[in-house]
């Protein structure tokens, strides 16, 4: 207890001591002699992770508890990777190089044997493995230090790329985070490695719906739930898509139905007039013949004339405009349209107004 209570005295204030307290046996405790424990990887490792102080503040006391203390493991180009990954400063890394070539030193000089009755065994950590980084990723990840998560997956595949629950893993964490793209392809090779994992269909679903491809995640959540239909996401998003695609496809059905009534409308609705066309005396209550003028007559003046009239809801002409024919024969013409009268015409059984026109043929009969 001697030599922890020096270590306190020597740190620095209270977030050291914080520090410490939550390292545990990582930075000050003795071992069952009272010699300074040595670090293990696994204690640089997790004090790295520790949230009791800043990053600078745990590689500062890191640093000093490895010159002081020792390391029990060698540095090599994997576990420097890894301790760098973690948030390992230079001064920390170097520190840990220095202890690892004094391990390695001492390790070829010639010692005393010194023979102990009942020796202490020394407890080694065992080596990192694939279910270390996986389950150490579950319980980042778990816990919202997704960063910290991604890393861990990440090595867990390095040390098995053909596992379909490390990329189902990584995938999920991506999506927390919002990395939509790195999300969906950690997915999507997991499916490729595993195409019976319902909930990497569903997770991917769920992906392709918040991009706005509602078909692609339809088809997703439905294999999901083809493969187990109890993934719950899958049903949660299937039903809610079903359920806006049938208000989507009501409200296109009320706008067609209130389109067609409209034109229906529209298309009862009488029109301002009808063209008739040509008229003839069938269509006439009377049809006035046109007076021929002297004039016209002894000048042996004739041909056809057309009037065109328009006519009111009653059948009466209200307008007549000769369009064609001898000027001399024209005003004759327009005055005998005028006195003409002629049958309503009708539109769904309304009677409206109409034009039309007539033609006059003016002859000498010779």
């Amino acid at each position: 207890m001697k030599t922890a209570t020096l270590l306190l005295k020597r740190s620095t204030p209270a977030i050291v001591l914080s520090l410490l307290i939550g390292f545990g046996a990582i930075v000050a405790a003795p071992c069952v002699f009272g010699q300074t424990a040595e670090l293990s990887l696994a204690d640089i490792l997790i004090a790295l992770r520790s949230k009791k102080a800043t990053l600078p503040e745990r590689n500062k006391i890191l640093t000093d508890a490895v010159m002081q203390r020792g390391i029990t493991f060698s540095l090599t180009p994997e576990i420097e990777k890894e301790l760098e990954a973690t948030g390992a400063d230079t001064g920390l890394v170097d520190s840990i190089r220095k202890k690892s070539v004094m391990v390695k030193t001492s390790a070829v000089v010639n010692k005393p044997v010194e023979t102990k009755p009942n020796p202490v065994p020394v407890s080694t950590p065992p080596p990192a493995d694939f279910n270390f980084y996986m389950n150490r990723a579950m319980t980042n990840s778990r816990n919202g230090d997704l960063d910290a998560a991604l890393v861990d997956f990440g090595k867990a595949i390095e040390m098995k790329p053909e596992s379909a629950n490390a990329y189902l893993g990584r995938g999920k964490a991506n999506l927390n985070k919002k990395a939509l793209e790195l999300a969906l392809s950690d997915l999507s090779k997991a499916i490729e490695l595993d195409p019976k994992l319902a909930v990497a269909f569903a997770t991917r679903g769920d992906i392709y719906e918040r991009k706005g491809d509602v078909t692609k995640a339809k088809e997703d959540y439905k294999k999901a739930l083809d493969l187990d239909p109890n993934v719950e996401p899958a049903k949660t998003s299937m039903a809610k898509i079903t359920a806006e695609e049938m208000k989507a496809q009501k409200e296109a059905d009320d706008a067609r139905k209130a389109a067609e009534l409209a034109a229906a409308k529209e298309a009862a609705k009488p029109p301002e007039f009808i063209d008739l066309g040509q008229l003839y005396s069938t269509e006439a209550v009377k049809l006035v013949t046109p007076s021929y003028s002297p004039v016209a007559v002894h000048a042996g003046i004739q041909g056809k004339v057309k009037v065109e009239v328009m006519i009111d809801a009653e059948g009466n002409v209200t307008s007549a405009k000769a369009v064609d024919g001898h000027q001399f024969l024209r005003l004759d013409a327009e005055e005998a349209a005028r006195r003409s009268k002629f049958k309503p015409a009708m539109f769904n059984g309304v009677a409206i107004k109409a034009k039309g026109f007539i033609i006059y043929n003016f002859t000498t009969g010779k």
